[in-house]
């Protein structure tokens, strides 16, 4: 790693075995891993990890995923001893490649970018959004797996519980300097909208999540 302090933010609700895969994947990239344990029971253990893993408990039910991401994005600016940082935000059901948090960091801070994600279609160019509109799918932020430039300050909108936070912050990003798509770095994600599936509330506020995204920004994002 290079001199900038890296951390990586984990939300998490009972996958303890795709937890511990997850931070297996990051822990050697980065100096902190927070995990944001939402009710698991039991409670996650971050003892496996020898002090490099923190453990946020946050009784919030149903979750508020934006606000347990920008608990975690708290926690790691307060903890850097360095005036620009990276965060790694990432579901736990992913796994990422050796070199995935480095190869992330160099493009985004060799641009303007305030935010960037791994292309997982196959392109072989950097892309560079800075208008807040959709893109073509292939090229949608991927909300399990990005990263932001700590020091710039952003922050998800809470009014956005669980889905589409991600998307806005992508857009917020573009405007703010611009958000990055990188090639060759793709992630495993192993469980997509599981938890929607399984908590019908979950896929009730990701309906009125869609609504809030409309009014806030125009438009959907696909």
């Amino acid at each position: 790693m290079n001199g900038l302090h890296r951390g990586a933010v984990i939300p998490t609700r009972d996958r303890h075995g795709l937890l511990a895969d997850c931070i297996n994947s990051v822990i050697d990239q980065v100096d902190r891993v927070v995990v944001i344990d939402n009710q698991s029971v039991p409670p996650i253990d971050p003892e496996p990890w020898h002090g490099k893993v923190g453990v946020l408990h946050v009784p919030l039910d149903p979750p508020n995923i934006s606000r347990l991401w920008n608990l975690g994005l708290e926690v790691v600016a307060s903890a850097s001893p360095t005036d620009e940082w990276d965060v790694a935000i990432l579901n736990s059901d992913v796994v990422v490649p050796p070199g995935w948090v480095e190869t992330l960091s160099s493009a985004m801070r060799s641009t303007t970018a305030v935010l960037a994600y791994p292309d997982q279609c196959g392109g072989r160019q950097q892309v560079l959004h800075t208008a807040a509109e959709p893109v073509d799918l292939r090229q949608r932020i991927t909300g399990y797996a990005f990263m932001l430039r700590g020091e710039h300050g952003q922050r998800f909108d809470e009014d956005l519980a669980w889905w589409y936070g991600d998307d806005s912050a992508d857009w917020a990003a573009r405007e703010q300097g611009g958000a990055l798509l990188v090639p060759g770095i793709p992630v495993e994600h192993r469980c997509p909208n599981v938890s929607t599936v399984e908590r019908p509330e979950l896929a009730e506020q990701a309906g009125r999540d869609r609504q809030t995204f409309i009014t806030k920004w125009g438009k959907a994002p696909h």
